[in-house]
């Protein structure tokens, strides 16, 4: 029997539940994303990211929810963040490494518990979430006290299976977030 064929993220003792994570008080300049879910983790829970500033990162969160792999990315609060950044919420399929490696079942993913506040953001587009209920499910989410400055809004709550929305403020910008490695104030 080949093991490697067989033998699936999830099955793997190494990969266990990353939680209690706490992130506060920094600043990040030019990176792909300030805080990523996937598409190794199988389990994250218990993360905090706060008092953040971002001077021209790609992504503020960034949920990868792979189709060959179930994940579960539960009681994430992001909060009090202020700066420039190109997507603030993004959420679809990651297929960069799939591979069901003869697995006969689709796994079914979850994220919930999912909280956003009070923060102060320039970008491109403030949500970018592709809903697929056959492959993972969104629910409870919060988005709550944002003003929010954006090129796209794309929010729409039938992606989400129950939200909280509340006093979320999307002004229409014609102000780029801009490059993410060339934002103005990035040093």
């Amino acid at each position: 029997m080949n093991m490697h064929n067989t033998i699936w993220a999830d099955t793997q003792p190494e990969n266990g539940t990353n939680e209690r994570i706490l992130v506060e008080d920094c600043v990040y300049g030019f990176c792909h994303r300030c805080l990523t879910c996937g598409s190794e983790s199988v389990h994250n829970r218990n993360i905090l990211m706060r008092r953040i500033k971002i001077k021209g990162a790609a992504r503020l969160l960034w949920l990868k929810m792979r189709p060959d792999t179930p994940q579960c990315y539960e009681y994430i609060t992001v909060e009090q963040i202020e700066g420039r950044v190109k997507e603030f919420l993004k959420i679809y399929h990651w297929t960069q490494f799939f591979d069901l490696k003869d697995r006969k079942d689709r796994p079914l993913s979850y994220a919930d518990h999912i909280t956003m506040w009070d923060c102060d953001c320039v970008c491109d587009t403030f949500f970018d979430v592709i809903a697929d209920e056959e492959q993972y499910l969104l629910t409870d989410f919060t988005l709550k006290d944002l003003r929010i400055k954006a090129r796209v809004d794309n929010f729409s709550e039938d992606k989400l299976r129950s939200v909280v929305y509340e006093n979320v403020q999307v002004e229409e910008s014609t102000e780029p977030a801009g490059s993410w490695h060339e934002v103005k104030g990035f040093q």
